[in-house]
């Protein structure tokens, strides 16, 4: 399998977005319009394994720890939680750490951000998703 590393500058900055959000200082609109800049279309966060993945316009991917001290997911999905924590999170009523202790509670493994498409996939361990479209595409 040929496997396309970005370069440094590349991974630098998914790094420091990760950690600016996780530690509160910018928002998810703001993460996205960053990653967007940079040339990144997709990203998945994985609840379970603590890993993050980017992938870029040009093919290029990116694997690296997703630094967060998460409990161990929900076994039921619950689709009105993930909607819920989404919510209060685009209201400001929530921090990031919050939403996804949050959406772990609520059964979440996964999320996958499509940056070019608007729209964030929760899912859970059975499959079951949460599809949320950007607010700006409601």
């Amino acid at each position: 399998m040929d496997i396309k590393i970005i370069n440094t500058y590349y991974i630098k900055m998914i790094n420091e977005y990760s950690l600016l959000s996780l530690a509160g200082k910018i928002t998810f609109p703001e993460v996205v319009k960053k990653l967007s800049e940079i040339g990144t279309e997709r990203y998945i966060i994985d609840l379970v394994g603590l890993k993050k993945l980017y992938y870029g316009s040009n093919d290029h991917t990116y694997i690296g720890p997703f630094d967060f001290d998460a409990p161990k997911v929900a076994q039921k999905f619950n689709a009105e939680e993930i909607k819920k924590a989404i919510t209060d999170s685009q209201q400001n009523k929530i921090n990031y750490q919050t939403f996804l202790h949050r959406a772990i509670a609520a059964g979440c493994t996964h999320y996958e951000v499509f940056i070019t498409g608007k729209k964030a996939i929760y899912f859970g361990r059975d499959g079951s998703q949460h599809i949320e479209l950007f607010p700006s595409t409601k």
